[in-house]
């Protein structure tokens, strides 16, 4: 599965990751602004609760400060997320339509079309892993394995929200193990990058760190938070994951083609995908 989605991107990086980009870059912009908006927002008022509890002095505090910046943050994110997804999994079907020749204005109208039946998967997908991460940890975890390919059904079978998430049951069986074992090896190789990535934010948030308490500047400590080095750091850090959240899908659609050459083996898509044509 790696090898093949490394040699996938290898030949078509450029046209995909810039379709993915062309269709959902204003709301991928946004997120990232929502996020460095919110750290601008709640630290702040972090630290008047802090001098509130320290000092027992009257605080002005309006709900909105923090409600708002996170209800913008969490639909920023689902929206951008759902169409990074989408586009994702509809530039890989009209790659494999069109034997290896894409075409943006399918890609665009499929990911129209699919963008809220996406948003209902995903709502409902999160509502049956949530109750089963709530009951019993265990069916949480079967859940999120088995339902993470209804986005491949939903948009290559052309199924509805609710015949993707019966048929991933079936579709998936006797396949639990495989499919559970390449997501964890995916997602630790992801969480790696990440902390690579995030790193650089890291170092430089403690080094200010360092330096306002060595210096006993104690007033200064959130004025940090709104610094423009630390915050492009961030913006720089969300993008990076909002990249590395694209490569993950790309590894379920090869997990989903994978199977689906298992079941019917005069299939060949999956090194057709691979080779690049």
């Amino acid at each position: 599965m790696l090898s093949d989605t490394i040699k996938f991107l290898s030949v078509e990086w450029k046209p995909f990751f810039g379709t993915i980009l062309k269709i959902s870059i204003i709301p991928v912009l946004i997120a990232i602004a929502f996020a460095i908006y919110f750290v601008m927002t709640t630290m702040p008022l972090y630290g008047d609760l802090l001098q509130f509890t320290q000092n027992q002095e009257d605080i002005n505090f309006n709900f909105s400060q923090i409600f708002l910046p996170i209800l913008g943050f969490i639909f920023a994110y689902l929206v951008a997320y759902a169409l990074i997804t989408v586009a994702a999994v509809a530039y890989i079907k009209s790659y494999i339509d069109n034997k290896g020749i894409v075409n943006y204005d399918d890609i665009q109208q499929l990911t129209k079309d699919k963008f809220w039946p996406y948003v209902g998967l995903f709502f409902l997908i999160s509502i049956m892993i949530g109750f089963g991460l709530l009951f019993c940890f265990v069916p949480g975890i079967y859940f999120a394995v088995v339902l993470s390919l209804s986005i491949c059904l939903l948009i290559f079978q052309n199924l509805s929200v609710f015949d993707a998430i019966g048929e991933s049951f079936s579709f998936i069986k006797e396949h639990w193990w495989e499919t559970f074992g390449i997501l964890i090896v995916v997602q630790i190789l992801i969480g790696v990058v990440s902390f690579i990535v995030e790193l650089p934010t890291s170092l430089y948030l403690g080094n200010d760190l360092a330096s306002i308490l060595q210096n006993n500047e104690s007033t200064e400590l959130l004025s940090i938070f709104s610094d423009p080095i630390y915050l492009g750091l961030i913006g720089v850090s969300y993008l990076a994951k909002f990249i590395l959240y694209i490569v993950s899908t790309v590894v379920t659609v090869f997990i989903y083609f994978d199977i689906k050459e298992q079941k019917n083996p005069s299939s060949d898509i999956i090194d057709e995908i691979g080779a690049g044509y």
